[in-house]
């Protein structure tokens, strides 16, 4: 079962909604069936509780944690929602507490688990929400991404080995300003 955190502008308040292996979601007391399918990549045909949807979705840059929030027109009426995961969550508190203000120069794992995938070297300019490494825990899949455009100034881990929560992973350099 996965735990998300949503809100949107209507109803600013967040909520947590429980995904199930079994096509199953819940919200509150209520339980909703659900299946989806990808048109494109932003297009989603969904099926709720026997009620067909068709969903456009766009990502939306301006949130702090990439792939966070997002623009959803239904029935050609726009929603902004947000959507945390409770990694997300972690991550985005983590950040907040440790940063002061400043520019956030080291990543850090935010849990135990295994790094699955480095995407970056040394010296590798990336920009904000790239995907930085994969972090495997609790049999889950988590990217840890870059909060802005910065430079892979060093990585102190290696694919297939496990780290400790708090565990400084990488290294970073802000990007200079054009």
């Amino acid at each position: 079962m996965k735990k998300y955190f949503v809100s949107t502008p209507r109803n600013p308040e967040t909520r947590d909604i429980y995904i199930t292996e079994n096509s199953e979601l819940m919200m509150g007391d209520k339980k909703f069936s659900y299946e989806y399918k990808f048109v494109t990549d932003n297009l989603i045909m969904l099926r709720l509780n026997n009620r067909n949807y068709i969903l456009k979705v766009d990502k939306n840059f301006d949130s702090e944690v990439a792939n966070t929030s997002f623009d959803i027109d239904i029935e050609s009426e726009t929603f902004r929602i947000g959507c945390k995961s409770e990694l997300d969550e972690l991550v985005e508190k983590f950040a907040m507490n440790h940063s002061g203000g400043k520019i956030k120069t080291d990543v850090i794992s935010p849990m135990p688990g295994a790094i699955v995938k480095i995407n970056v070297q040394e010296g590798q300019s990336v920009k904000k929400g790239a995907v930085l490494l994969v972090l495997e825990a609790m049999k889950m899949e988590n990217e840890l991404k870059a909060v802005s455009d910065c430079k892979i100034q060093r990585i102190f881990v290696e694919e297939k080995h496990s780290v400790d929560k708090d565990q400084l992973l990488m290294k970073l350099e802000p990007a200079e300003p054009k």
